[in-house]
């Protein structure tokens, strides 16, 4: 029998909810909540409290949120669809079509830009923003599935969090449960090597390979600006764009490669880097085949502040940390989200690697260069769902696993789960509800010929059967 060095697939079954009281315990606990992606409150005594949802919202899911908010004091809570509001019906989309990332960036919705789009529907915000000029009672809205930064920019503090909270099957889950403060210390604890990093490697059995070396100044500037609340900047450029001194850009050399990214699935890719720029692309079908076109076609930019010429940069290798997020299977090939493959990306442990330009981050004169040039800015990604990421220790010949075939290692740190003990079994808390199948590599079958060439038809022959995907 076959042994797999990886861990072996395995995914939540969770029951749609069948009433509004089922929905409450979990509606009540969310609004007592100040930190995390799902947060709700705190709420204020007599506050009216806007939520712009999707048109598939769950009616048990509102009723209990609109329940819980009330009874901490609220005077109104109202939903308003996305297509309402765009004054359009929203299109829908499948995970199958994983290169519509590519076609997304060419259009200027793949920057994650608050200024062009939210993430969740495509509305622009700007329809909000005269939306509640019209009605300005709401003293909070609750909107989009990220970006929770630069909507506070934008909205100030009416901006409370964003609604991810639709689809039942995300509502329901352990995501929510998982303490904060102990999410916290396991992010603070995560990051706390890379400031003595001299150099970086990252590896999976898919394919990638990339590395680079760190001065002990750009490892420091990096460390400071790495941390973010349930999505970590492994990349130094990410948090360092608007620093000064300006951002580093690291000299990233190798090959990133997968079958996903946010809005679905491809045939496998491999994209070859070299000191921090794309150089060529193999494979990925309609996606690898729209890159290549914006390579060539705007192979003659140079970015202010970058080093060299080209359109694409690696410059995002972000990792999230929740360990309860799994692949949403309800709404994954037939979704009102832009992105139905986003959900998967927010696993602890699961890295999304991302090549392009700053996006949200973009300093304004990169913003000018691009709006004279006819510039398409933001960037796009890949999953990837297996990676060791290592850290080498400055002054020696150590290497430091961060992360370790998908997991992050200090989630097994004696003293986090003596931590973790306290508020519940370690075991328990710490172990992931879901690991992707992926053929050769952790279940049977031969990765190349049976996933890489069709990963969505492999998931569906999946779904159909009844296995886990």
């Amino acid at each position: 029998m076959k042994v797999y060095n990886y861990p072996k697939p395995k995914a939540p079954h969770y029951k749609k909810p069948e009433s509004v009281e089922e929905c409450l315990p979990m509606a009540r606990m969310l609004v007592e909540q100040e930190h995390g992606r799902a947060a709700l409150g705190p709420v204020k005594k007599g506050e009216n409290i806007l939520i712009v949802t999707l048109p598939d919202q769950d009616e048990f899911i509102k009723e209990a949120v609109t329940r819980a908010f009330q009874e901490k004091g609220a005077n109104s809570v109202d939903f308003i669809s996305g297509d309402m509001l765009a004054g359009e019906r929203l299109k829908r989309y499948s995970a199958e079509n994983g290169w519509r990332e590519a076609t997304m960036f060419v259009e200027g919705r793949a920057s994650t830009s608050i200024t062009n789009s939210d993430l969740a529907t495509g509305i622009l915000t700007d329809k909000l923003i005269k939306y509640l000029k019209k009605h300005s009672e709401y003293d909070s809205i609750f909107f989009d599935i990220g970006q929770r930064t630069q909507k506070k920019k934008v909205f100030g503090d009416k901006f409370k969090n964003n609604w991810i909270l639709n689809n039942w099957e995300e509502f329901v889950s352990g995501i929510w449960i998982f303490p904060a403060s102990l999410l916290k210390e396991i992010e603070k604890r995560t990051l706390a090597p890379l400031k003595q990093a001299s150099a970086i490697r990252i590896t999976d059995p898919e394919g990638t390979y990339l590395e680079y070396t760190l001065t002990e100044e750009e490892a420091e500037r990096w460390w400071r600006t790495a941390y973010r609340e349930g999505h970590l900047y492994l990349n130094p450029f990410q948090g360092t764009v608007k620093t000064p001194g300006g951002p580093i850009i690291p000299k990233v050399t190798g090959v990133l490669a997968g079958t996903a990214n946010h809005t679905g699935y491809f045939p496998r890719i491999q994209l070859y880097f070299n000191e921090g720029r794309l150089i060529d692309v193999e494979g990925g079908g309609k996606y690898g085949e729209k890159i290549k076109e914006l390579m060539e076609e705007y192979e003659d930019i140079q970015w202010p502040g970058y080093p060299d010429k080209g359109l694409f940069w690696l410059v995002d290798t972000a990792l999230c940390t929740i360990p309860k997020a799994f692949r949403r299977t309800s709404d994954l090939f037939d979704s009102y989200l832009q992105y139905p493959n986003i959900p998967e990306r927010n696993r602890n442990g699961i890295f999304h690697i991302g090549f392009g330009s700053a996006s949200s981050t973009h300093t304004k004169e990169m913003m000018q260069y691009a709006e004279e040039h006819g510039i398409p800015t933001g960037h796009i990604h890949v999953h990837n769902y297996f990676v060791t990421f290592e850290v080498k220790i400055r002054g020696t010949n150590q290497w430091y696993k961060i992360v370790d075939k998908g997991r992050i290692t200090v989630m097994d740190d004696p003293e986090i789960r003596a931590i973790t003990s306290e508020y519940g079994n370690p075991d328990h808390l710490l172990s992931y509800e879901w690991v992707p199948p992926l053929p050769g590599i952790n279940c049977k079958g031969d990765y190349l010929e049976d996933y890489a060439p069709d990963p969505a038809g492999y998931l569906k022959e999946r779904m159909e059967k009844g296995e886990q995907i």
